[in-house]
């Protein structure tokens, strides 16, 4: 029986075109804020965030206050690739490559505020 982490981070991602077209200063800016959020929540006091796994899947959910056209997909890429960086740099993983983690298409929605909601399914 596998175990669910939940992972309510106050900031989105940028979109892989938003990131493609920044500046490397504003690029440098989006990245440290998202990571840094997330080192900030898997390391808050008491928090129950395993460390040592070999293996995990990783499920995303979006949620952003203005409803429009949006691909799961170019957010996805951004955010697997940062929130990834960040589980290995903590030790809940050992690396990055699909033997360690799998990462699926963030779901997409509207709410009364932007946030990311990981949920990391620890595989036995």
């Amino acid at each position: 029986m596998s175990e669910t982490y939940v992972c309510s981070v106050p900031i989105l991602p940028c979109s892989l075109n938003e990131w493609a077209r920044a500046h490397w200063t504003r690029r440098r800016l989006l990245h440290d804020a998202f990571q840094h959020d997330l080192w900030a929540v898997l390391n808050e006091k008491d928090n129950k965030c395993p460390r040592g796994l070999e293996r995990v899947e990783c499920h995303a959910i979006l949620t952003f206050t203005e409803k429009r056209r949006r691909d799961g997909e170019n957010y996805g890429a951004v955010l697997w690739k940062w929130a990834a960086d960040v589980l290995v740099r903590e030790g809940v993983i050992p690396d990055d490559t699909p033997e360690h983690i799998l990462c699926h298409t963030p779901e997409l929605r509207v709410g009364s505020e932007n946030q990311t909601l990981l949920l990391i399914t620890l595989e036995p």
